[in-house]
């Protein structure tokens, strides 16, 4: 198996494959701030995102480096399965595992940040999500200090600059599908810097909170900005409504294996910021449908913003 930090042509192929049908999952994409991610070659790179959409956030992630690998941390339970693991592997991700899953596996997290620490210090940068865990809403939850922990174990074995930078991923829906979505890079955090300008009044306990904090402030700066829609013009957009349902049911019986098959699975679920995710994944198997089923969700959201106005 190629080193963690290798790229082959099967994931290449993969990525952009996904990549593709991360377009399709969204009527509108932005990446900003792209040029503020320091150079991969010349640095240690940790992105650290909030956390709303479940698998969906890294896959849109992936979208800030095309043509090459990210590496990831992971809930270490879906490891369980040696098979699993070797496939998660091959998608360039790694275990990690949470205080509840005992101190014995925990322990384990300082393998996967060795090799997290290899990768970067390769030219790979690795993601890993500040809160720890998801939930579908606008905002933040606490940043772990795990992040940090990382970086300055870097810092110590590496003669690079570490950096964690912010990643805002903001969603106009969290719940239905193909809305807008922006992915916004913020001001990386030196975290070299950081530790010099402060170990001589703080201790590490102290430093480590207020890089957490800072975190938190640049993650939360960086969502809340997907453009909002448009709420006038109710007599057109009740005209286009009514014209465009002939067009709706045409596109939405097109791409009925996409959309109920998620619409049964997520019926079953308790978390529901599992939606985007379960969606790309009908979505992944039906390349020939994207079109009709990116249309029926275009149309599918006029005409929800539509009713909600005229219930205003």
């Amino acid at each position: 198996m190629a080193k963690f930090w290798e790229t082959t042509n099967g994931y290449i192929a993969l990525h952009e494959y996904v990549g593709a049908c991360i377009r399709m999952s969204f009527s509108k994409m932005d990446l900003n701030g792209l040029d503020k991610i320091p150079d991969f070659e010349k640095n240690i790179v940790i992105f650290a995102p909030n956390h709303c959409a479940a698998m969906i956030d890294p896959v849109l992630l992936l979208q800030v480096r095309r043509h090459a690998p990210i590496g990831f941390g992971s809930r270490s339970d879906i490891f369980a399965k040696p098979r699993t693991a070797s496939i998660l592997r091959w998608l360039r991700i790694l275990p990690i595992a949470r205080e509840r899953n005992g101190l014995q596996e925990v322990a384990k997290n300082f393998a996967t940040f060795d090799e997290a620490i290899e990768c970067m210090d390769h030219g790979t940068p690795f993601c890993m999500f500040a809160e720890g865990t998801h939930r579908a809403e606008r905002g933040m939850m606490p940043v772990k200090k795990g992040v940090f922990r990382v970086a300055k174990m870097a810092l110590e074995r590496c003669s690079k600059p570490v950096y964690v930078v912010p990643v805002g991923l903001d969603y106009e829906y969290f719940f239905h599908e193909i809305g807008r979505v922006a992915v916004n890079i913020g001001e990386p955090i030196n975290v070299g810097e950081f530790f010099e300008a402060h170990k001589d009044n703080m201790v590490d306990a102290e430093m480590y909170r207020m890089l957490c904090e800072t975190l938190r402030e640049r993650d939360l700066n960086l969502i809340g900005y997907v453009m909002q829609r448009r709420h006038d013009r109710v007599l057109g957009r009740v005209l286009l409504s009514v014209a465009s349902l002939p067009v709706f049911a045409l596109c939405a019986a097109a791409s009925l294996p996409i959309w109920l098959p998620a619409a049964i699975i997520m019926a079953t679920f308790k978390d529901k910021a599992w939606t985007h995710t379960v969606h790309f994944a009908m979505r992944f198997f039906w390349p020939i449908l994207w079109p009709f089923q990116w249309l029926a969700g275009v149309l599918f959201n006029m005409y929800y913003e539509l009713i909600r106005d005229l219930k205003r």
